[in-house]
C-alpha cells in the first residue's frame, strides 16, 4: 500500500506533532508513506519527500499567501492525483487537495475570523471565501477532527459554507505519560506555558497575571517562527520581573521544566486542542484555562480535571487556591490521551474511509 502524507513543515505546532506520529504508523501499518511539504521544510528530516511550491511564514501578506496556495493546488492535482492508496491531508485549508482524509485542527478554513465559539467577526472576508468557492472541493470529504471542540464549531460553520462533510471522526493527539510523576521535585510556584511564540497564544495576558502574583515565578518557553520575532522582542521589552522567556528550548531543557513546575497556565481562549497543556498534566502539573476551547471542553472537562478562568482576576484567584490534591485526578484521566487509544482509533477510522 502506498500512502501519502500532505503538510508543512515551515513551522512547529500540534499539527506537526501529529504528522510525525501519523508517518510511522503509516509505515508500520500499510507500507511505504511519502511526505508532501512546503518548499522550506526546516523541521524534517524523512527520505521519501515530495516537495511542493508551498511556502509560509507567520504574518504573511494575503496576496504572496495565496499565490503559494494557488500554486500548490495545481501542483497536487498534476503529480498527486492517482498516485497513492490513501492520502491524509494534514493541512486542508492551505493544501487544497481533497484527501482520502483531511485533518481538522480547529475549523482552520475560517479560523483567522472566527471567535471562540464559532461566530464569525469579518463578514467582508467569509463573503470572499463563501463567494470564492475556494474549499467546495471538501463536500463530502472525510474528516479527522482533533477534538469534540472543534466538531462542535465545525457542524456550524460546515454548512454556511455550503459543505456537506462526509464522514467526521474525533481522535485525541496522543501524549505518553507515567502513572505516578514524581512530585517530590515540584516547585510550588513556578508557573510554566508552552507553545509557540505567537500573538494568538496572548502571552500580554500572563504578563497582567504575573503582576498580580509577584510571589509566583513564570516561565514561557517555546518555539520562534519565521515571522514573529518583532512579537518576541515587543514580549522582552515588556515582561515583569518573575516571567522568563525561553526560546526554542531543547527537548531536555524542557523535560526537566515539565519535572519543576507545579502550575500550568494557558491564555488562547480559542484553542482547538492543547497537547502542550496534556504534555504538562502527564508530568503531574495542574492546568489553569479560559473556560473555552478545546483544553476546556476536551481536556479539563468543564473543571473535573483543572481549574478555569474568564477574567484576569479569576487567574490569579484559581492559582492562589489550587488544591495540589487534584493531581491524582489528573493522572486517573490520562489514559483518554494513550497511544493505545490513537492507534486502535486509527485503525478503525481508516477502515471505515477505505469501506466508504
Amino acid at each position: 500500500m502506498k500512502v501519502l502524507l500532505i503538510d508543512e513543515f515551515s513551522r512547529i505546532g500540534g499539527g506537526q506533532i501529529l504528522s510525525k506520529l501519523l508517518l510511522d504508523y503509516f509505515n508500520k501499518n500499510y507500507g511505504q508513506t511519502y511526505l508532501a511539504v512546503d518548499r522550506e521544510h526546516t523541521h524534517i528530516e524523512y527520505e521519501n519527500i515530495i516537495q511542493t511550491p508551498y511556502y509560509f511564514r507567520e504574518n504573511m501578506k494575503l496576496p504572496s499567501l495565496y499565490y503559494y496556495v494557488a500554486k500548490t493546488k495545481k501542483f497536487l492535482k498534476h503529480y498527486i492525483d492517482n498516485q497513492f492508496d490513501l492520502v491524509f491531508n494534514n493541512h486542508p485549508n492551505m493544501f487544497l487537495y481533497k484527501a482520502d482524509i483531511n485533518a481538522l485542527h480547529g475549523f482552520s478554513f475560517l479560523d483567522q475570523i472566527i471567535d471562540e465559539y464559532g461566530n464569525i467577526k469579518n463578514k467582508i472576508i467569509f463573503n470572499f471565501i463563501k463567494k470564492s468557492g475556494m474549499y467546495n472541493l471538501y463536500n463530502n470529504a472525510n474528516f479527522y477532527v482533533n477534538s469534540n471542540y472543534t466538531l462542535k464549531i465545525s457542524n456550524k460553520l460546515f454548512p454556511l459554507l455550503n459543505i456537506k462533510p462526509g464522514i467526521m471522526k474525533v481522535i485525541y493527539i496522543p501524549v505518553g505519560y507515567k502513572e505516578k510523576p514524581d512530585l517530590a521535585f515540584k516547585v510550588k510556584n513556578l508557573v510554566i506555558s508552552i507553545g509557540r511564540i505567537d500573538i494568538r497564544k496572548n502571552y500580554g495576558e500572563l504578563f497582567k497575571i504575573a503582576v498580580k502574583l509577584k510571589n509566583y515565578r513564570f516561565i514561557i518557553a517555546g518555539a520562534l517562527n519565521r515571522g514573529d520575532e518583532e512579537y518576541y522582542k515587543n514580549l522582552i521589552q515588556n515582561k515583569p520581573d518573575n516571567v522568563e522567556i525561553k526560546v526554542n528550548i531543547n527537548e531536555h531543557d524542557k523535560l526537566e521544566l515539565l519535572k519543576k513546575a507545579s502550575i500550568y497556565i494557558h491564555l488562547n481562549r480559542k484553542e482547538h486542542y492543547g497537547i502542550s497543556i496534556l504534555e504538562a498534566m502527564s508530568y503531574g502539573i495542574i492546568p489553569v484555562v479560559p473556560e473555552s476551547g478545546g483544553p476546556w471542553e476536551d481536556i479539563i472537562e468543564h473543571g473535573k480535571y483543572g481549574y478555569g478562568f474568564n477574567s484576569i482576576d479569576e487567574a490569579v484567584d484559581q492559582i492562589k487556591n489550587i488544591d495540589f490534591d487534584i493531581v491524582k485526578t489528573i493522572m486517573d484521566l490520562m489514559y483518554r490521551f494513550s497511544f493505545k487509544n490513537f492507534y486502535y482509533n486509527m485503525d478503525n477510522f481508516v477502515e471505515e474511509v477505505q469501506n466508504s
